[in-house]
């Protein structure tokens, strides 16, 4: 029974200590061995793709945020990424603005300009999931974290 400054901690009977006082609780994560995927079967030989992946995967796993199953993360994270980018470079050397022929000539938003934020929003999603971002590395418990003592254990 663990005693505070008002008497018997209530602690609810469903939490249970960490069995070893000197040991971090941990995640599933921390067991993985963080290592560079290779590309998935299939994956295509487009150059962009390839520069892409040469340029993203070796900087993730110098980061430790990668393991070996993450490879068709990164092709989809890829392949949204070079979506985005097809849809604003249609974007930016066309109209904002269409005539819609089917509605009697109508001006009608550009359908790339959707496109664009449609893909920005899938690719920005698997960039949070792939630690991509300075917001989601910063939600990241630093590796050396667990070896601190903890004051309240």
């Amino acid at each position: 029974m663990t005693v505070g400054v008002r008497g018997p901690l209530k602690i609810p009977k469903h939490l249970q200590a960490v069995p070893d006082p000197g040991a971090a609780a941990g995640t599933v994560a921390e067991r993985v061995d963080a290592s560079a995927p290779p590309r998935p079967p299939g994956f295509p030989d487009d150059p962009e793709m390839v520069a892409l992946w040469d340029a993203i995967v070796p900087e993730l796993d110098r980061a430790g945020l990668l393991t070996r199953a993450d490879g068709p993360t990164v092709e989809l994270a890829i392949r949204h990424f070079l979506a985005a980018r097809k849809a604003g470079n249609a974007l930016q050397a066309g109209e904002v603005v269409l005539d819609d022929p089917a509605h009697g000539g109508t001006a009608k938003k550009n359908p790339a300009g959707a496109e664009m934020r449609s893909q920005s929003q899938l690719f920005l999603e698997y960039a949070k999931q792939l630690g991509m971002s300075f917001a989601a590395r910063a939600r990241m418990p630093a590796k050396d974290e667990a070896t601190e003592v903890n004051p309240f254990a």
